[in-house]
């Protein structure tokens, strides 16, 4: 089992009920086969399952036994069952760009 530290941006149909567009951490669960190299490819399939997209990873740790915390160890034993889970913060790193005039209507409003 490996244990990646990302972040990503929350899909409209997310398993957290995150507002779509806001930027979380994340924490991705992927089950791997013993003695193998981080797969960040699997991991990336495994949270855009769970409702994440543009996943950005900055590290990646085996993890050998199953983590203490309560919800941590749930995750990790989704992974274990499904394959992968993911855990993300509750608080937003940036919130959605939302569209502005320029956006809305293909041009500026002239003054």
């Amino acid at each position: 089992m490996y244990v990646f530290l990302a972040t990503g941006e929350a899909k409209a149909k997310n398993d957290f009920g995150c507002r779509e567009g806001d930027l979380h951490s994340l924490l991705v669960f992927s089950r791997q086969p013993g003695g193998s190299a981080p797969d960040e490819k699997l991991a990336r399939k495994g949270a855009a399952y769970a409702g994440w997209r543009h996943v950005k990873f900055e590290r990646a740790r085996r993890l050998e036994a199953a983590p203490g915390e309560q919800t941590l160890r749930a995750a990790y034993d989704d992974a274990l069952e499904l394959g992968c889970s993911v855990v993300a913060d509750r608080r937003a790193l940036t919130p959605a760009r939302r569209p502005g005039k320029r956006d809305r209507r293909g041009k500026e409003a002239k003054a």
